[in-house]
């Protein structure tokens, strides 16, 4: 997040301006009997403790952004360098890889890596405290993204950085500086375009699912909602960004066949200090958990 309202960032104008119209589609086609303002905007979530705290965290991830503090452990050009020296040749470093197919790999390999990232924060004792943090929401609204502890982004971007520098080491080799993209305004064009699709409805009480084989390939709002419930059915499932190909290929997968009621939050003891939403003990307790 370069930027509070980049292109990198899901609360970019741009972006927003797509979630409303999207949203006033379907408000018309269910014909919703309140008014459209109060139904995209419901007092109860914006005024709710909560979504307090999402801000607070939304305003430390910028800080730590703007400090270049989290692009120092972005370094995933210099990860596929490292990894293209020690091999004998990657798979597509003869090919004529186009700058659209670059992209392409690029996103796709992104999103891999955020599966993995995001299935070991679930399963790995030490980092389940500081993804915990995000989890603990008791309402979602698209700030909710980054209700994420400090330590947590940081170790977010290591990893990724690490899996996706290395997949693409192996498959293309260390990318020239001046290696061109498909990009609109600097973002890889598939990342904007995935964005703007429904990605800001994923944390919203707004309950969308896809056509069903769609969900098979991408990640729904409903799905990743079933994501946040507290209902140990749906505990470990559709841990995907934005494809959920990779959920249905490690067996994580959960489609949801009709409207299902979900409660949002945390209901372990251990996370019990979380949903308080206070900012202290937010950013005291999991590392007190992770460093007992």
């Amino acid at each position: 997040m370069n930027t509070m309202f980049g292109l990198t960032s899901a609360l970019s104008p741009l972006y927003l301006l797509a979630c409303v119209a999207i949203a006033w589609a379907i408000y018309t086609r269910r014909k919703v009997s309140e008014p459209f303002v109060e139904w995209l905007l419901p007092r109860r979530i914006w005024r709710h403790k909560s979504t307090r705290l999402d801000l607070i965290l939304y305003g430390l991830t910028v800080v730590l952004s703007a400090l270049g503090i989290i692009g120092r452990f972005t370094v995933t050009p210099a990860v596929a360098a490292i990894v293209a020296a020690n091999m004998p040749w990657p798979p597509l470093a003869g090919a004529s890889v186009s700058a659209i197919m670059l992209a392409f790999l690029l996103w796709i390999i992104g999103d891999f890596a955020t599966y993995w990232v995001h299935r070991m924060h679930h399963t790995t004792r030490a980092l389940w405290p500081l993804h915990a943090v995000h989890h603990s929401a008791e309402v979602m609204t698209p700030i909710t993204t980054y209700r994420q502890h400090p330590l947590a982004i940081l170790i977010n971007a290591s990893l990724q950085t690490v899996i996706t520098g290395t997949v693409l080491g192996l498959l293309v080799g260390a990318l020239s500086p001046d290696a061109s993209l498909v990009e609109i305004a600097g973002v890889n064009a598939f990342n904007v375009i995935a964005i703007m699709a429904l990605t800001n409805f994923h944390h919203s009480h707004i309950w969308i699912r896809y056509w069903g084989p769609l969900e098979r390939i991408f990640i729904s709002p409903a799905m990743h909602q079933i994501h946040h419930s507290t209902n140990p059915a749906h505990f470990n499932r559709n841990y995907g960004g934005f494809l959920a190909l990779w959920d249905w290929m490690f067996g994580t997968l959960y489609l949801p066949e009709k409207t299902e009621q979900i409660e949002l939050g945390l209901t372990s003891k251990d996370d019990a200090p979380l949903m308080t939403h206070r900012l202290s003990r937010v950013l005291i307790s999991p590392l007190r958990r992770m460093f007992p």
